[in-house]
């Protein structure tokens, strides 16, 4: 089963929770660029590559200059208590695991479907669906 998101969706629903317009591009398959332009700052980019994806974990790691990464992680210690169960983030090796089926709010999905592919195209990101 695939699920295909529009990156243009994925924009206005950041816009719409965060009030941040974020532009994304795909750079290759696994690779995605997020970028954002902040008010009288220079551009802020980061690539996310994804590097595995498994029923029980996706791997994620990403790439930004020195100073999105000294900001990131900045975030990452704030919020580090407000993390969803599942997500762990290791800001010094620039990775992020997910584990699916540590999110209350998954559980019943994951019943029925389990996460086996995730792909970025030209306007969309495809997500690959498998029924468990």
């Amino acid at each position: 089963m695939n699920v295909v998101i529009a990156y243009n969706e994925i924009s206005e629903f950041i816009n719409k929770k965060c009030k941040v317009c974020p532009e994304l591009r795909a750079i290759d398959e696994s690779t995605i660029e997020i970028s954002y332009k902040p008010a009288l700052l220079p551009p802020i980019a980061v690539r996310i590559h994804v590097d595995a994806v498994r029923k029980d974990i996706i791997c994620v790691s990403y790439e930004c200059g020195p100073a999105a990464s000294m900001m990131f992680t900045a975030v990452i210690a704030y919020l580090q208590n407000n993390l969803p169960n599942g997500v762990d983030v290791n800001t010094s090796d620039k990775r992020v695991d997910i584990y699916p089926q540590r999110f209350k709010q998954l559980e019943k999905v994951l019943e029925y479907v389990s996460l086996s592919g995730v792909s970025f195209e030209e306007s969309a990101v495809n997500v690959t669906l498998s029924m468990a």
